[in-house]
C-alpha cells in the first residue's frame, strides 16, 4: 500500500490502542465505586477533548458495554460532525419531555454505540446543567446504558465542565502536548478540585507515537527502531537448516522353512509323540545331575519386516526325499524305544 495510507492505518491503531488502555484503567480506577458516567474536558480549546471522546467511547462500546455519547458543548456542537451522525431532536427535548431517551438516541455505525445530540442556540447552557431536569435525564441515562459519555466545553472558558463534574462519576482532563500553557493547565486543575467533582486523571493528546515510543517504532514499519530492531533479530536468529533425509535399510529376508539346507536334509530328530514319564528315582537322579546352563543368545535388532505376496503365499510341497527322511527318522524312534524300559502302570499313582 502507499507509505502515506500506511502511515494513516499505523495512527488509527495507535489511537484505538490508547483508547482501550485507557478505558481499562477507568475499569480498575475504583472497585467499590465503579466509573460508569464520564465527562470530557480540557483547559482551552482545540485540544481534542472531543477526539478523545469519540475514541473512548468506541472502546467502551468495542468491549460490548451499550455505551451513550452525549454532546454536552452546547455552545459549539462537533461531535456530530466527527462520526457522521445527525438526529432530529436532542437533549433539551429529552429533558422537557418531549420525546423519549429511546427516540432521540441514534445508533452509529460502532455497534453498542449510540449517540445523543444537543438542539442549537440553547439558552443558558450551566443553568440547565444544574436543573432537576437534567439530574432526571441522568438518572434515566444511566439505568438505560452501560457507560454515559459527556463531551464538555474547556473548562477555564465555561463553567459547564465544572457544575458536570459534580453530577458523573469522574472526569477526565484533556491535555495537547506542546500546545496548552503550564499555567493553563494548573488553573483547569484548580477549577476542577474546587468543584469537588472527582478529576480522575489527565489525558495526554497530540503525542507521536513513531518518536520516543518504542512500543509503536517496534511493531510497525515506519518506525526508524522497528527497522533497525529487525534488523538486528534477523541477523542474530539460527539459520534454518533442513535435516537429510534418512535412507532406508531393506528389510531382512526370511530363511526357509521347507526342510532343506543347502541341498541337504534336515538332521533334527522328529518325536514321535509325547516322551514316556520317569519313575521318581530317575526324576531325582536327572535333577542331581548338573545342568549345563545355554548361553544366552543375542536376539537381533528388530527390523521393519514387510511382507510381501511372494512371502505371504509360499508353502510347501513334499517330495520323495521328505518320505525316505520321514521314514528313516520314525525307523530310528522305533529302534530307540525298544531299547528303552517302561515302568509299569501299577508302579506308579495315576
Amino acid at each position: 500500500m502507499p507509505r502515506r495510507n500506511q502511515r494513516a492505518e499505523e495512527q488509527s491503531q495507535a489511537v484505538s490502542n490508547a483508547a482501550q488502555t485507557l478505558f481499562a484503567n477507568i475499569r480498575f480506577m475504583s472497585v467499590d465505586n465503579p466509573v460508569h458516567v464520564l465527562a470530557i474536558t480540557s483547559s482551552v480549546p482545540n485540544e481534542g477533548k472531543t477526539f478523545v471522546s469519540v475514541n473512548i467511547a468506541s472502546a467502551i462500546a468495542a468491549s460490548g458495554a451499550s455505551t451513550l455519547l452525549v454532546e454536552c458543548d452546547m455552545r459549539r456542537r462537533s461531535v456530530a460532525t466527527r462520526i457522521g451522525v445527525h438526529a432530529q431532536t436532542g437533549i433539551y427535548s429529552v429533558m422537557t419531555g418531549q420525546v423519549s431517551l429511546e427516540q432521540a438516541a441514534v445508533r452509529t455505525p460502532t455497534k453498542n454505540l449510540y449517540f445523543l445530540d444537543a438542539e442549537p442556540h440553547i439558552p443558558n447552557p450551566s443553568n440547565i446543567l444544574n436543573s432537576h431536569h437534567f439530574q432526571s435525564f441522568l438518572d434515566n441515562a444511566r439505568g438505560r446504558f452501560d457507560y454515559v459519555v459527556f463531551d464538555t466545553p474547556p473548562v477555564t472558558t465555561f463553567v459547564d465542565a465544572a457544575v458536570l463534574g459534580t453530577k458523573v462519576d469522574a472526569v477526565l482532563l484533556v491535555a495537547r502536548e506542546n500546545f496548552v500553557k503550564r499555567a493553563e493547565l494548573q488553573q483547569a486543575v484548580d477549577q476542577l478540585r474546587a468543584s469537588n467533582c472527582n478529576l480522575a486523571g489527565v489525558v495526554m493528546n497530540g503525542c507521536d507515537f513513531g518518536k520516543g515510543n518504542s512500543y509503536y517504532s517496534y511493531y510497525y514499519e515506519s518506525g526508524e527502531g522497528g527497522r533497525r530492531n529487525r534488523a538486528e533479530e534477523e541477523a542474530s536468529a539460527p539459520k534454518f537448516v533442513p535435516a537429510k533425509p534418512q535412507p532406508q535399510k531393506a528389510p531382512a529376508s526370511r530363511p526357509a522353512s521347507n526342510g532343506h539346507q543347502n541341498g541337504s536334509a534336515s538332521q533334527t530328530p522328529v518325536p514321535a509323540g509325547p516322551p514316556p514319564r520317569r519313575s521318581q528315582p530317575q526324576q531325582q537322579a536327572r535333577a542331581a545331575q548338573p545342568q549345563p546352563q545355554p548361553a544366552p543368545a543375542q536376539r537381533p535388532a528388530q527390523q521393519p519386516q514387510v511382507a510381501t505376496q511372494p512371502q505371504l503365499q509360499r508353502t510347501h510341497v513334499a517330495g520323495p526325499g521328505d518320505t525316505a527322511m520321514y521314514q528313516r527318522l520314525a525307523e530310528q524312534s522305533r529302534v530307540a524305544r525298544a531299547g528303552r524300559s517302561y515302568p509299569r502302570y501299577d508302579d506308579e499313582e495315576y
